[in-house]
């Protein structure tokens, strides 16, 4: 096992353009679970980006904090993992591709890496970044150094094999840890699910929850994953 700096000058030598990012202070993420149906497992995420993309603008690194409410939570971990990350891998990089429409120069976490992998665009290239800030949300400490520097890239694999690896290496982490996420209940989205009938635990309510912000009261009834900021 290498050490941190070791490990980082290893990096540095194997990949072109790589920079450790330097983290700066925490920036909360709120994500509100939209049931469709009294169907446990029928419901899509509306993401909360306005701060972290607020302090991205400033060029900051903000160690991302997820707060995740929900109407109920007896859906299956497991396939909440897989949904929320590839949800929020499409939010997240909407919102990177409009701050690049837009010539932001200084874009934190949404530009990192952005000379590393320059020939390589799209989807892939956005996953990845997205695993990366998922990473960073649910580790803390020196934790964040291992997880974020992927060992696949050493060596002298093409780009995109090496951009491959590092997204295989880190999705499996990002669904481990987001299958023990804390889910808390909101008063207001467990009257949405159960809207049709049915009563939830009413016991786990966190009863002093702000209001819904207004953005998710008016997407409420979209029926698909979305984000402001």
């Amino acid at each position: 096992m290498f050490g941190a700096d070791k490990l980082i000058g290893k990096l540095q030598s194997a990949v072109q353009g790589f920079e450790l990012p330097k983290l700066g202070s925490e920036v909360e993420i709120p994500v509100y679970v939209v049931h469709n149906s009294l169907d446990c497992e029928d419901y899509f995420f509306i993401f909360d980006f306005e701060q972290f993309v607020g302090a991205a603008r400033k060029g900051l690194f903000s160690r991302p904090k997820l707060l995740v409410w929900a109407g109920r939570d007896d859906f299956s971990r497991t396939t909440f993992a897989r949904q929320f990350r590839q949800s929020f891998a499409e939010e997240f990089d909407a919102a990177r591709m409009q701050l690049e429409k837009q010539g932001e120069r200084k874009t934190g976490w949404f530009g990192f890496l952005k000379n590393t992998f320059g020939e390589l665009k799209g989807a892939s290239f956005g996953a990845f970044l997205s695993n990366l800030v998922l990473l960073v949300a649910m580790t803390s400490g020196k934790a964040v150094l291992s997880q974020i520097l992927p060992t696949s890239w050493f060596g002298s694999k093409s780009d995109a094999d090496k951009l491959d690896s590092a997204i295989q290496d880190t999705q499996s982490k990002v669904d481990l840890a987001l299958e023990a996420l804390v889910i808390t209940l909101h008063p207001e989205l467990m009257e949405h699910a159960y809207r049709d009938g049915g009563a939830g635990q009413r016991s786990k309510l966190d009863r002093d929850a702000w209001p819904l912000p207004q953005y998710v009261k008016k997407h409420l009834h979209d029926e698909k994953s979305g984000s402001w900021w």
